[in-house]
């Protein structure tokens, strides 16, 4: 059918058309609209003009939860480093569906590194570019315990007056409302008390006088 550019379209039925043309690494011509009566044979020539954009690389994925559900993490920020300098060539922040993508990514090696809040940072992930290839790399983010953790925290007092190394326990609420007994602290001078490293939950908070 081709040669030396040369194209046809042979056996057309009367009728209107559209025509354009594209290879890779060109970009797509302006379509030309043309009306064919019966055996007519209408000519059109066509200058394609290169991109080199187009024979660059992407690199595409998912940002997941890594545990048993999987779900997407939207507004995680993902990195594309240079894995021996680790200069950062491109950044880039996940989509509602945890979706993320790289353009114009030209041929070589990279390292994709992502993070968000409450999460610890992926482990390097190397990927290879090359040939105009589209790659497809999902990272799992895991979540940070630490960062996890809050506090509880508060005052005792009596009638009125703080009280001082009193006796203060922090108990969880089970979804059978159960109270179990998970920390136990003392107030300050200032009847003030604080537990650090607490897991989200329901919790109570008992104290107890000393006489």
């Amino acid at each position: 059918m081709i040669n030396k550019g040369a194209y046809s379209f042979i056996g057309l039925r009367s009728g209107s058309y559209s025509i354009s043309c594209v290879k890779e690494g060109y970009v797509l011509t302006v379509p030309e609209n043309i009306y064919l009566q019966e055996e007519e044979t209408k000519t059109y020539s066509f200058r394609v003009a290169s991109d080199s954009s187009l024979s660059l690389c992407s690199i595409a994925g998912h940002i997941l939860k890594n545990d048993e559900t999987n779900e997407p993490i939207s507004d995680a920020i993902i990195h594309l480093l240079n894995p021996i300098t680790r200069e950062t060539i491109a950044t880039t922040i996940s989509a509602d569906d945890g979706e993320y993508v790289f353009y114009d990514v030209a041929e070589g090696d990279y390292v994709l590194v992502a993070n968000k809040i409450s999460y610890k940072v992926s482990t390097d992930t190397l990927v290879t570019a090359k040939n105009n290839s589209i790659i497809n790399v999902d990272i799992k983010l895991s979540l940070n315990p630490i960062e996890n953790l809050g506090t509880v925290s508060g005052r005792i007092t009596n009638k009125g007056v703080f009280v001082a190394n009193a006796f203060v326990g922090l108990y969880s609420i089970g979804e059978d409302g159960k109270e179990k007994l998970v920390a136990t602290t003392k107030t300050n001078a200032e009847g003030i008390y604080m537990f650090g490293k607490v897991e989200g939950g329901k919790y109570k908070v008992k104290a107890k006088l000393n006489k």
